[in-house]
């Protein structure tokens, strides 16, 4: 697992529900979703061109103060029209789509996931 400074990246905090952390967590589920609204198109934008560089997803399991959390590459934002029945095969992997894993039937962000990394505060890289 690569470790990266926090000010080193544009990172992108989302919270949620306990079974999805869980399948992102397993491999099983390589993409969140979020819908295509004003609020997130203008969040989804300040981070993409946020000029810290590399960037990342850092998911939260809940609202909990000592929540547990996992960071990921990000591989890209697209955003598609929602799911369409002859489209459960992702055209980039050839993976099966899944629209029981929460992926929406309208228009949403779709963010593609990479490898998983470990993000450092700038207190721990001075104590290494």
């Amino acid at each position: 697992m690569i470790e990266l400074r926090r000010s080193a990246c544009a990172i992108l905090s989302l919270v949620l529900k306990g079974k999805w952390f869980d399948m992102i967590a397993s491999g099983a589920k390589r993409e969140e979703y979020r819908m295509a609204t004003d609020y997130w198109l203008k969040r989804l934008a300040n981070w993409d061109l946020h000029p810290a560089g590399t960037p990342v997803v850092e998911f939260r399991r809940g609202y909990a103060k000592a929540a547990p959390r996992m960071a990921f590459w990000c591989f890209g934002l697209n955003t598609e029209s929602g799911m369409k029945a002859y489209a459960l095969v992702d055209r980039d992997t050839d993976k099966p789509r899944h629209p029981d894993w929460g992926e929406p039937d309208e228009p949403h962000f779709f963010i593609r996931l990479g490898g998983r990394v470990k993000l450092q505060d700038e207190s721990e890289t001075a104590n290494a």
